[in-house]
């Protein structure tokens, strides 16, 4: 019992996973990166045990993917990340839940109906798992489905209801998504995509970048956004003192 190992689960929740995979993205984007620069990136300062935990529970739930020194934030992320609400931000999200093979398999033995916690502990322990580590998961494992409790079931997997699988290549990406990889050496691109975001009830912002996506290039958009962000606060300023200026009785009998 002593040498008896749990079968591998990610050890934190999705929703831990996904913000430190979003840590990796808002500095290496989709760029193939050194493992040692990931762990950096997660905050920690180099290769150690932690540091090597954190990134494998990012890979087995697919935020990150690759091997060796080619760790790169995948695609299901980056359509986590920049997508609106909506179907297909939702299919990525179910499938990186469900991409823990275990979880998959729970999953696939209970749906999103999970029986009481004495069963549920009773099922994992069959499957393997040590009383603590049973535990442990079923925190874990309860935490996420919250995540798709509500979720309508047309988001959840493709047009059949069923889960597409962890490791399927979709057929096609979305345009902004393949727009979003990083462009190979010495491969000129010209992406040309949209994408809407709901700013308020009745406003929007449409995004239009034509040519190629770098690094580089979307944090000059990041300085330009917040110059105008500046400006339109510094003009509201100005309105607004100017409409105080225009009620007061005092300047008025001036």
């Amino acid at each position: 019992m002593a040498n008896q190992r749990s079968p591998n689960c990610p050890h934190i929740t999705f929703q831990e996973a996904i913000e430190k995979g979003r840590l990796v993205y808002e500095k290496e984007y989709t760029h193939a990166t050194a493992r040692k620069v990931v762990a950096q990136s997660l905050g920690y300062s180099g290769i150690n045990g932690r540091s090597l935990s954190m990134i494998g529970a990012l890979r087995q739930y697919g935020i990150l993917e690759g091997s060796g020194d080619e760790q790169r934030i995948s695609d299901d992320a980056v359509s986590f990340f920049v997508l609106d609400d909506g179907p297909e931000r939702q299919a990525a999200l179910h499938r990186m839940l469900f991409n823990p093979s275990f979880f998959a398999q729970i999953h696939a033995d209970f749906g999103d109906s999970l029986p009481s916690e004495s069963s549920l502990k009773h099922y994992l322990m069959k499957n393997g798992f040590l009383p603590k580590a049973a535990e442990d998961v079923i925190k874990v494992y309860r935490e996420n489905i919250r995540l798709v409790e509500n979720m309508p079931k047309r988001y959840a997997g493709s047009g059949d209801g069923s889960i597409p699988s962890a490791n399927t290549t979709l057929a096609h990406s979305s345009p902004l998504i393949e727009s979003l990889r990083a462009p190979q050496q010495g491969v000129t691109v010209q992406p040309i995509w949209s994408q809407s975001f709901a700013l308020s009830k009745g406003t929007k912002a449409e995004l239009i970048i034509t040519g190629d996506v770098t690094r580089e290039g979307l944090a000059l958009l990041k300085t330009y956004i917040e110059l105008t962000i500046r400006a339109l606060a510094e003009e509201t300023t100005t309105e607004t003192t100017a409409r105080a200026d225009s009620q007061d009785p005092l300047l008025l009998r001036a």
